[in-house]
């Protein structure tokens, strides 16, 4: 019997036209609509009650408040007022110190030594760069030499990058602005 039903009603289904379709899933679709409606502002009015009860629940247990708190409160601040003094003669004491600290600093040592160390790595640089060449020159005279020249020579490219990036990083410090890469 429940097979005949289910067949009467596949036979109805399929005698309805798509407009009828259409209008039946549209209906369901507004219905769906009706219920999450529905349900979203019952969710929005349990929040609203739950917030109100406990806002209201926290605004009545702030009037029984001790006075021994009060006291013990009106204690911490007075010495918390007396750290602040002290804080603040610190200050000026550090405030009246840092002119000396700028002048020593600007008197240093550091900033010639480090025009010292840019010099240095740039006559390193050069003296490298003078052994390769006569390296060079010295494999082409002697027959079967490339692959000992092929072999200091990366050698001694590896310590000129490294020489030149000990002498980006001291102009960096020099300047004291952000280092950039060349070439990139």
């Amino acid at each position: 019997m429940a097979t005949r039903e289910r067949e009467k009603k596949e036979a109805e289904d399929e005698q309805m036209t798509e407009a009828q379709r259409l209008t039946l899933l549209e209906k369901s679709m507004s219905l769906n609509r009706f219920f999450l409606l529905l349900l979203a502002m019952l969710i929005v009015v349990t929040l609203s009650v739950t917030i109100t009860v406990s806002i209201i629940s926290a605004m009545d247990g702030g009037d029984t408040a001790k006075t021994a708190e009060i006291v013990d409160l009106q204690n911490k601040v007075q010495e918390l007022r007396q750290e602040l003094q002290a804080t603040r003669e610190q200050v000026a004491t550090l405030n009246a110190q840092i002119p000396a600290m700028k002048t020593a600093i600007a008197n240093g040592s550091a900033p010639a030594f480090q025009r010292l160390l840019l010099k240095q790595e740039a006559s390193y640089q050069e003296f490298i760069r003078g052994v390769k060449e006569g390296m060079y020159d010295l494999a082409r005279m002697v027959p079967g030499s490339r692959t000992w020249l092929e072999l200091y020579n990366e050698k001694m490219d590896r310590a000129l990058q490294l020489s030149q990036e000990r002498q980006r990083e001291l102009q960096r410090l020099n300047t004291g602005g952000v280092l950039v890469e060349p070439g990139g």
